[in-house]
């Protein structure tokens, strides 16, 4: 539940997401499908209910304990630094250091190297910057950001908003060979052909209700 000034955002949301499923989140704009992605992702309080994962309760506020109860998000509006690396944003403030407390590039690059090899994905290198990237590889550096956290749960936010057909088949192969691996998503889309297509339950809200 997530009351504003007037207005109930959320009345009482509920549902379950299983391991290795696309749940989507369906429903017209104002329906609450932001605002319930605000609050797993802990930039809003709820004022009633509790989040868990794996049968855990999820601590919702600041966002970091949300990351660290094992929920990642992909916002619409990409969240990468342009002119840094793919590497340094995969591990944007979490990138190893040594001994001098300084940035241990090899490792760094490798690590990404290796999240990388997740998408078999040969045309980005770890050292790239980002601003030289499509936008369908920065979403692909996005969801390697929240996968190196190691979630149990990502929410992608309407992600083929900027992708082409080409690029949107790439996607879902990727979602697809997440899945393999038990990572559950919460897939929010308008495209109802992209809901039949990679979606296995479907849940929908209207006027901050699950209807």
């Amino acid at each position: 539940v997530k009351h504003f000034p007037g207005v109930r955002a959320l009345g009482g949301v509920d549902f379950r997401v299983k391991p290795g499923e696309v749940h989507a989140l369906v429903g017209e704009n104002g329906a609450g499908k932001s605002t319930l992605m605000k609050v797993l992702s802990g930039s809003y309080q709820p004022d009633e209910g509790e989040i868990f994962v794996n049968g855990r309760r999820a601590a919702s506020q600041p966002p970091r304990d949300s990351i660290e109860s094992g929920i990642g998000i992909v916002f619409q509006e990409l969240s990468l630094v342009p002119q840094p690396s793919v590497a340094e944003n995969i591990y944007f403030n979490r990138q190893p250091v040594g001994r001098m407390g300084l940035v241990d590039y090899k490792k760094l690059n490798r690590d990404a190297a290796e999240m990388l090899r997740l998408f078999e994905i040969d045309e980005i290198e770890p050292g790239m910057p980002v601003r030289n990237l499509s936008i369908a590889n920065q979403q692909v550096v996005e969801i390697l950001k929240a996968m190196s956290e190691s979630p149990k749960v990502i929410v992608l936010d309407e992600p083929t908003s900027s992708l082409t057909e080409v690029e949107v088949k790439k996607l879902f192969e990727n979602v697809r060979k997440l899945k393999a691996q038990g990572i559950a998503f919460i897939y929010i889309s308008h495209h109802l052909s992209e809901i039949f297509e990679i979606a296995d339950t479907v849940t929908v809200l209207r006027d901050g209700q699950k209807v």
